[in-house]
């Protein structure tokens, strides 16, 4: 099947959508593909995020329950010397988020959001609505925004564990977002909300299988959601068991503490008054 028919058949066209893509799925070299969904009307939405604006922990922004253990590791790891973050540069961690962010970055069109380390970016008619409001402290609002326009969410040759709405769809279940750090533009340490492990997010694949829609462009499958049926069963599988996603590691801080709902709400509040 072609991308337009894909488009259409999975019901995209004029849609907003958030993409996890894997090129690597085709099989082949692929032209035009961020093309094609614009050329539908759609809205593309993509995570870019962006691990090298990461910055070494200060104390008054380490909260306890928050996916980090003793923090030794933050300590340990280097850091790149990147500058301040920017919603105009177009870094982001391509090993993770593979090359179609790439596509939506270069565009002069494209509208990136403000949170350092797990920044959205969109393009289309609904990019500025989708993207504007995402800050520091509030990293899934291009997803909240997405929810309230009944949006979906497109899964090219990926899986669940890509799928960054399950963690939008913690934090409606009361699992608050990590703290973690990055610089501002004058050189100081600021708190940044961010998301945690999401190896066990494929354990939803049987409660989300009633709302998938699927096709295959050329050796790429492609599993489509609307938003909403996304995140409600994820939320409720969220609720129902705290453990539903855990990866499956012992000794993974990020899934343990995401289990008891991360750093208690007056704790965020306190680490992430941030600039907006």
């Amino acid at each position: 099947m072609d991308i337009q028919n894909a488009i259409s058949e999975l019901g995209l066209a004029g849609q907003p959508v958030c993409i996890h893509s894997s090129l690597g799925s085709f099989g082949c070299r692929i032209d035009g593909l961020l093309e094609a969904f614009l050329d539908a009307g759609c809205t593309v939405l993509v995570p870019t995020f962006s691990d090298m604006f990461e910055a070494l922990p200060v104390p008054e922004y380490m909260p306890s329950q928050n996916g980090a253990g003793d923090y030794s590791y933050f300590y340990e790891k280097e850091y790149a010397d990147v500058g301040a973050y920017d919603p105009t540069r177009n870094e982001y961690s391509r090993e993770d988020m593979g090359a179609f962010p790439g596509l939506v970055l270069a565009r002069p069109d494209r509208i990136r959001g403000g949170n350092h380390l797990n920044s959205f970016a969109a393009v289309g008619p609904l990019a500025q609505e989708l993207v504007a409001g995402q800050t520091n402290e509030d990293v899934y609002a291009p997803l909240k925004k997405l929810y309230e326009l009944d949006g979906f969410v497109l899964l090219m040759g990926t899986g669940l564990d890509t799928a960054t709405a399950i963690h939008y769809a913690e934090e409606r279940a009361e699992r608050y977002p990590f703290v973690r750090w990055s610089k501002d533009s004058s050189g100081n340490t600021i708190p940044v909300r961010a998301g945690g492990c999401s190896e066990g997010f494929p354990k939803l694949d049987a409660q989300l299988a009633p709302f998938e829609t699927q096709t295959t462009v050329v050796n790429s499958l492609w599993r489509c959601y609307r938003i909403r049926d996304l995140v409600d069963t994820a939320e409720n599988a969220f609720r129902a068991d705290p453990l539903v996603t855990h990866c499956g590691d012992p000794d993974c801080a990020r899934c343990n503490d995401a289990a008891k709902g991360g750093p208690s709400y007056e704790t965020l509040l306190k680490c992430c008054e941030v600039e907006q």
